[in-house]
């Protein structure tokens, strides 16, 4: 039996991304005014990496570079425009407050719970 090497429509990854409205992910932003000085690495692609991170059980910021490097032609299906440096993750790990991705869990727990 032939095993197809054809894989069609979308990553997992990719639908449970679904689920995240941008639109609320900007909101949010603006509000805690998360991207202020932040040139390329948007809320939402530091949100899209960590949970990359998570559902892949990385251990290191090299795991999770190296990852998504080999993973960098379906990076578009993620809503991430390049793949992030090792040292931009800390920056933004260090920059950006715990707040705003506090308040991103608990508006999709108020929308998806009810």
């Amino acid at each position: 039996m032939n095993k197809s090497t054809f894989f069609t429509g979308q990553p997992i990854f990719a639908q449970l991304l679904q689920f995240i409205p941008r639109d609320m992910i900007r909101r949010i932003t603006a509000e805690h005014n998360a991207d202020r000085y932040c040139k390329r690495f948007t809320t939402y692609e530091h949100l899209v990496t960590m949970l990359y991170a998570t559902f892949n059980h990385c251990n290191s910021l090299r795991e999770v570079t190296t990852g998504m490097l080999a993973a960098e032609q379906r990076l578009n299906h993620l809503g991430v425009r390049y793949h992030p440096r090792r040292s931009t993750i800390s920056d933004a790990n260090n920059r950006r407050q715990a707040d705003v991705f506090g308040a991103i869990y608990y508006k999709l727990y108020q929308k998806y719970a009810g």
